[in-house]
């Protein structure tokens, strides 16, 4: 029996090792791929890539995101749920904070998500902001404006219960008379 060997080129050795590293690497949309973010973007979003927002998918009743949401609960009603995430406190008298609203349908499933998140400055929303539209852009592809000139994406989802994709929008604004950003998830 004869060994056979073999031999390859240095540019088969470079397109071996492109496409591994390319399969390898492709980008999976994780908020830690965003370049300088901002601590308020990398501590809020953190590692919950998955589902729409936070870990949290669209169509789950409110006792299945109460199993999901760590942050405080303030209110519960029939048809929302309202929770507060605070940021770590620094030197600033200022608290940082989000307010994370939760609504659902007339059946009882999350439809609607908004969020909003009480910086202590401008240049802090400022990057913020570009943390945000870096992921989404990423996650989502480019935006588009609205007719309120806020960024606005386009997503889906598959349910987990039923199998069918969903869609849903994604929208950045600026939030009102203070510092800081609003998120709107509207399933469609």
């Amino acid at each position: 029996m004869r060994l056979q060997i073999f031999k390859f080129s240095n540019s088969q050795i470079l397109f071996f090792f492109l496409s591994f590293t390319f399969i390898s690497c492709q980008h999976n949309k994780k908020a830690e791929a965003i370049k300088d973010a901002s601590p308020y973007f990398t501590y809020f979003i953190g590692d919950k890539n998955e589902g729409v927002f936070r870990g949290v998918d669209f169509n789950v009743s409110p006792d299945e995101l109460k199993s999901k949401e760590k942050s405080k609960l303030y209110e519960s009603t029939t048809d929302h749920l309202f929770y507060e995430f605070s940021y770590p406190k620094d030197s600033t008298p200022f608290a940082e904070y989000a307010n994370v609203e939760y609504f659902f349908d007339e059946n009882n499933k999350l439809d609607i998500i908004t969020t909003d998140i009480y910086l202590s400055d401008s240049l802090q929303e400022e990057k913020l902001k570009n943390s945000l539209i870096q992921y989404y852009n990423e996650r989502y592809g480019k935006s588009e404006m609205d007719d309120y000139a806020y960024d606005v994406w386009k997503g889906t989802f598959k349910d987990k219960k039923s199998g069918e994709k969903q869609k849903y929008t994604v929208a950045l604004k600026p939030l009102e008379n203070d510092n800081g950003v609003t998120l709107e998830y509207v399933r469609e």
